[in-house]
């Protein structure tokens, strides 16, 4: 095989590895919008009520491997509280990706979902302390309002 060749088939694998990236961030990106848009049907009787406000934003994140892209993140108004539901990447060591959950200004009260599988496939969202990763929950509408119900307890009564 020669210089030419060799050339060749290496530009071949770089251009596969790109197309490869870039079906690993469109999954990731979709794994996301339909994570948020399931917690919005779950609050949406709130949301319906005026209880409480959805505002979707962009995010950029940028990861090593990755590269740059953009993501949607949600959060959540109600009172004097935003619940912020914010992507931090794919990449994460031990889980196919995470989103950070907290309420915007307390540094204490956060919470991240990590997305988990087995033999090379994504099986659920699953929620833990910041704090104590080990102790996970199933991320459903019943954790996600018990949650919301102690932070607000937390933070007014």
């Amino acid at each position: 095989m020669g210089l030419k060749d060799k050339l060749q088939k290496l530009s071949k694998t770089e251009t596969t590895k790109k197309i490869d990236l870039e079906k690993v961030i469109s999954e990731w990106q979709t794994e996301v919008e339909k994570t948020l848009k399931e917690t919005l049907d779950w609050l949406k009787p709130y949301l319906e009520q005026g209880l409480l406000k959805a505002v979707e934003k962009e995010k950029t994140i940028k990861e090593e491997i990755l590269g740059e892209y953009t993501i949607k993140q949600l959060e959540y108004e109600f009172g004097k509280f935003r619940l912020v539901f914010e992507p931090m990447g794919r990449n994460i060591l031990g889980a196919w990706g995470r989103i950070d959950v907290y309420l915007r200004g307390s540094k204490t009260d956060k919470y991240v979902l990590v997305l988990l599988g087995e033999n090379f496939k994504i099986s659920k969202w699953y929620l833990s302390s910041f704090q104590d990763k080990s102790k996970r929950t199933e991320f459903n509408k019943k954790n996600l309002e018990k949650l919301i119900e102690e932070w607000i307890d937390k933070n007014t009564f």
